[in-house]
């Protein structure tokens, strides 16, 4: 049975549902144990599964009965799920979702950009969270939502986003949004459009990613199918997939 994540044994069982989950079981915990307490109708658990319903697309690590998880689904208002598990029931495979990783102290090979692009931006390794927000999510509720959890983060040491920026404006970013157990979880790498495909993102998540993986972390992160080439030239590693389901 599906149920609150709230108690010692909910906790538990979450935790156990997460080990092993590509990139989940760094994501999952640290949100749970984040958010728990302010938003206590976001965080599930059953005997195999662990289930974030923070909106309308669902996190799940584990498995569960079908049918059981598609009604649940369907009761939390989630039009969208993605898992390494079970497929809720009369829900469709929209695509795979590839899993890439870096091995603690290993290191990405320097990759190749535009040299006078590059020349001209500046690195920033803490830049304000408010910038951060309003680059990735320059209108609606997500640009709020990014802000109030990245600052819990921050202060907690569980996110490291980095930014490069040109002329004191944000041109492209990436960071760690999850740390935990040895592993840091890569994710929100935007560059601006007008800059894409002149090297300067990779470069930037080569940067971060050599830098957590000397700090002894395991760096991993999590792409569409059409960016897995992007992040192969890399040198990241294959380590795995999700699927990502729509309620038909």
């Amino acid at each position: 049975m599906i149920a609150r994540a709230g108690a010692p044994r909910g906790k538990k069982r979450f935790v156990r549902a997460c080990r092993g989950a590509p990139c989940l079981e760094v994501l999952l915990p640290v949100e749970r144990a984040l958010f728990a307490r302010s938003q206590p109708g976001r965080f599930y658990a059953g005997p195999g599964l662990a289930l974030d319903v923070g909106g309308a697309e669902a996190l799940a690590a584990g498995g569960a009965n079908p049918e059981e998880l598609a009604a649940f689904l369907q009761f939390c208002g989630c039009s969208a799920l993605i898992t390494n598990g079970t497929a809720p029931a009369g829900w469709r495979k929209a695509e795979d979702l590839a899993c890439f990783a870096l091995a603690a102290g290993g290191r990405l090979p320097w990759p190749a950009a535009d040299e006078a692009l590059w020349a001209g931006l500046a690195l920033e390794r803490e830049p304000p969270a408010g910038a951060l927000a309003a680059f990735l999510y320059p209108e609606g509720p997500k640009r709020d939502d990014y802000y109030s959890a990245l600052c819990s983060k921050r202060i907690r040491g569980l996110a490291v986003p980095w930014a490069l920026t040109r002329g004191g404006r944000i041109a492209a970013t990436i960071g760690a949004y999850a740390i935990r157990g040895g592993q840091a979880y890569l994710a929100c790498g935007c560059t601006e459009p007008g800059l894409r495909g002149r090297g300067a993102g990779g470069r930037l998540a080569v940067l971060l990613a050599n830098h957590l993986a000397a700090r002894g972390l395991r760096v991993c992160l999590l792409c569409r199918g059409e960016r897995a080439g992007f992040y192969t030239r890399l040198g990241f590693a294959r380590a795995g997939s999700l699927g990502r389901y729509h309620q038909t």
